[in-house]
């Protein structure tokens, strides 16, 4: 704690309830945005990383139209890139989890983590 710069208890406090209101402000939004989205399997939910790099990107961008546009595309097309990756990657590591589930003893469609998402 020595890189929070108050100077008692109180101030202390009043950090960690606005950082925690803060963050349960976000899950509410997130959980709200993913139900709205829950029928639309195109829209993935964006990851720390993702928005992070986001507001980067645009920040960095510079102030002209057009380099700004081209910033942000590219920014876009990288997203894209790591999400397809990503995607590939949570794949091959349920395949790999539910293999090794199987070699000892235990039926992975039988637990519920591991079924898939039902449709109704």
């Amino acid at each position: 704690m020595d890189h929070y710069e108050v100077r008692g208890w109180r101030c202390v406090h009043r950090h960690f309830y606005l950082t925690q209101l803060s963050q349960l402000f976000c899950a509410r939004l997130r959980q709200t945005f993913a139900a709205q989205n829950a029928r639309d399997d195109s829209l993935e939910p964006l990851s720390v990383e993702a928005v992070r790099r986001a507001v980067n990107a645009w920040l960095q961008a510079t102030t002209t139209p057009t380099s700004k546009t081209e910033r942000l595309q590219k920014e876009l097309n990288e997203q894209r890139y790591y999400e397809k990756r990503r995607k590939q990657a949570c794949l091959s590591h349920t395949k790999t989890r539910k293999k090794r589930l199987k070699e000892l003893g235990i039926d992975p469609d039988r637990i519920r983590s591991c079924l898939p998402p039902s449709d109704g």
